[in-house]
């Protein structure tokens, strides 16, 4: 039997669950509309990472569609931040460009509030990218004079970009600095949608002259995205319509933006070249990343075809791997709701690349998917979800989601929607995202949603905490050789949750024949597993007679499985072992069926499984070092404590303070700090408590 290893590999760097933290409940102070300014103790938050206030927006808005970024890591660990605030309520073009820096040390330059860096009242739509000396450069518009395209530059200041001899402006711009210090800027004009490229070779003192890319009638949306990286090489992309759809294009250059090739279409959907033409079609959010190696990869949004929903698919591509499913769906199930996302949006969508120095790639995206997490005035609030790939895209792990806050029904103020998140294109030990905490979901300058005093958020995510860690095993009595006329063997299959949260995800198992073909014998689909839990099924597997004679491997594995074709499953961890078929008999057994497993639906969502009269509780693994997993389920929404205690009785962290809905919910525990020994965890709901024994070994 052949174990594949469970999935904690980072490109062969075993990652230390140390750094795995989790926030507890903030408050801002901040002058929404509405005068509340936290939310109330009913809405707890479930954070990854400790979100810092940067900023306030009266603007919540930030782009139409592709994002790009809004966040840079700097090569001396600095992070820089650019954003679009709204000055003043009800008063969309009283607006100005903010940036902060967090040093090196580890403070915000300008503290909570970051400082103005344009001098054009009604500037808006900002972009953000370094130069390789660290200087930060941002881009974006004003309406004085004449609707202009401006860049400012840490070192040397605001630049004017030359004027297009045109009646409709340019505006949305989008930055990337390449190897050489070259800022290339791609815009679109307004209100006709041509758009063009330029590009500066001395720090954005002179530009060249406007090339346009695209036509008017060739485009789609404002969608325009752009990246550089070495050895220099620029990327420009966006979405036109094609016949039946949308299509993502792109150029690329390979001298820095002297030359360009021709424009190529990505996903070429209408002829049949996406693994998913059948069903689905581009939106309008697309990210591009240039890998370590030089590698250009791209990350979109899909929605279904012919008539789409609310619901989105994301997806990678590039040259290496072609298209490969990362999450989504279209359909909504017992977890993942398709809330009203508000405009320009689906429900899983505006997604951004990341990539540390082992080679690992991320993937950090928006959903507004929580069963009933809508505001009062009917718009999904927004989370932060994550995952990551260690094989350069072709697989894709566990969705995680990292800002977790929940406020069911929240009146304006009072909201919790994590939205317009951008994520630097540098991964440390930490994923480094921005975000507006809008405290009303929607979009006020598309009449969604009221106007409020949105904080602006950094959160550094450690990678650490969104691994997903699981494991598979296969036990069958060795050597298995089959018979001519056929025969069936029996085996275990064992699947096991070591992680610190619940996992949604399919299991399949198949059969890799002689000639190397596939042939899928099972599916089980739609499973939910909590930290800690188990499935155990004993199986018999028959072979026909009529089956080739010579070498198998029979295969289990765990992940995504969202219809029938190889290209949209993703393996997280799988194992296998072989077996032989002497001869062939075709007047033997005559079916591949594999029994024992009858149930397609074996394991319930957790949802299904929380208990109707009394709280339970739990703790996971135990022994544990360095970190535990405190679990309990609320029959009822309850103000709930988490408190550890050393023997002596003395309080060693309080984990939760705050109020949670009815349902299953998770603490992480981190015993770094602490001597080795017995520690107590008490969680109290409304007037009944529980508490256990954990055992930490060092």
């Amino acid at each position: 039997m052949r174990m594949r290893t469970a999935l904690w590999l980072a490109a062969g760097l075993l990652l230390s669950l140390a750094a795995f933290q989790m926030g507890g409940a903030e408050s801002y102070q901040g002058g929404p509309l509405a005068d509340v300014n936290s939310p109330p103790p009913a809405w707890g938050l479930d954070m990854i990472g400790t979100p810092e206030e940067i900023g306030e927006t009266w603007y919540d808005y930030q782009h139409n569609s592709s994002i790009t970024r809004m966040i840079a890591y700097g090569p001396d660990g600095s992070i820089h931040c650019a954003w679009m605030k709204g000055m003043v309520s009800g008063v969309a073009t009283n607006r100005h460009i903010y940036y902060n820096q967090k040093t090196p040390a580890g403070t915000w330059t300008y503290g909570a509030t970051g400082t103005q860096i344009d001098t054009s009242l009604g500037a808006g739509y900002c972009t953000l990218d370094l130069d390789p000396a660290g200087n930060a450069y941002v881009a974006f518009h004003g309406p004085s004079p004449n609707n202009r395209v401006y860049v400012w530059s840490s070192a040397t200041g605001i630049h004017i970009l030359p004027m297009y001899p045109t009646t409709n402006p340019l505006v949305w711009p989008h930055i990337a600095v390449d190897d050489l210090g070259y800022i290339h800027i791609i815009a679109q004009t307004n209100p006709v949608g041509a758009i063009y490229r330029t590009r500066s070779t001395d720090g954005g003192v002179n530009w060249d002259a406007w090339t346009q890319i695209v036509t008017p009638a060739a485009l789609a949306s404002v969608s325009q995205t752009a990246c550089a990286g070495p050895p220099g090489k620029v990327a420009m992309a966006w979405t036109q319509p094609s016949t039946g759809g949308v299509e993502v294009y792109y150029i690329e250059s390979t001298d820095n933006g002297t030359n360009w090739g021709a424009p190529a279409n990505m996903t070429n959907f209408a002829g049949g070249a996406h693994p998913d033409a059948a069903n689905s079609r581009a939106l309008y959010n697309v990210n591009l990343l240039y890998d370590n190696g030089g590698n250009l990869h791209a990350v979109y949004t899909t929605v279904q075809y012919p008539t789409a929903t609310n619901g989105g698919k994301l997806w990678h591509w590039s040259q290496a791997t072609g298209h490969r499913y990362i999450t989504g769906t279209y359909v909504a199930n017992a977890w993942t709701a398709m809330n009203p996302p508000g405009a320009w949006s689906v429900a899983i969508d505006k997604s951004a690349l990341a990539q540390n120095a082992a080679g690992v790639l991320y993937v950090q995206w928006g959903q507004c998917t929580t069963p009933g997490d809508v505001s009062a005035a009917n718009f999904g609030n927004w989370d932060v979800w994550a995952t990551y790939s260690t094989d350069g895209g072709m697989n894709w792990m566990a969705p995680v989601n990292v800002t977790e806050t929940a406020t069911p029904g929240a009146p304006a103020g009072q909201c919790l929607s994590e939205s317009w998140a951008s994520m630097a294109k540098v991964a440390t030990d930490k994923l480094h995202v921005q975000y507006i905490k809008d405290l009303d979901a929607g979009g006020v300058p598309q009449a969604q949603g009221t106007w409020t005093n949105n904080p602006v958020d950094y959160q550094g995510v450690p990678v650490d905490s969104i691994q997903t860690i699981m494991t598979v095993d296969l036990s069958a009595s060795l050597p298995i050789v089959i018979p001519p006329q056929g025969g069936s063997f029996n085996y275990t299959v064992t699947i096991t949750n070591t992680g610190y949260r619940v996992l949604h995800f399919d299991a399949w198992i198949d059969v890799t024949l002689p000639s190397g073909a596939i042939y899928a014998v099972l599916n089980r689909l739609g499973l939910a597993l909590p930290p800690g839990g188990s499935i155990v099924r004993t199986l018999t597997q028959n072979v026909p007679g009529s089956a080739p004679a010579g070498n198998y491997t029979y295969w289990a594995h765990v992940g995504t499985f969202p219809w029938t074709g190889v290209v949209g499953k993703n393996i997280w961890i799988e194992d296998s072992f072989p077996f032989s078929k002497s001869g062939v008999d075709a007047s033997g057994m005559s079916s591949w069926e594999c029994s024992g497993w009858d149930n397609p639906e074996e394991s319930l969502p957790v949802s299904q499984s929380v208990p109707t009269t009394h709280l339970v509780a739990q703790s996971y693994p135990n022994p544990f070092n360095p970190i535990a997993s405190i679990h309990y389920a609320l029959p009822e929404a309850s103000h709930v404590t988490v408190s550890v205690y050393n023997v002596a009785g003395s309080e060693v962290a309080q984990l939760v303070n705050g109020w949670r809905q009815a349902g299953s919910h998770q603490v992480a525990f981190d015993g770094s700090n602490l001597a080795s020994g017995v520690y107590l965890y008490q969680i109290k709901a409304g007037d009944v408590s529980v508490s256990g024994k954990m055992l930490l070994v060092k």
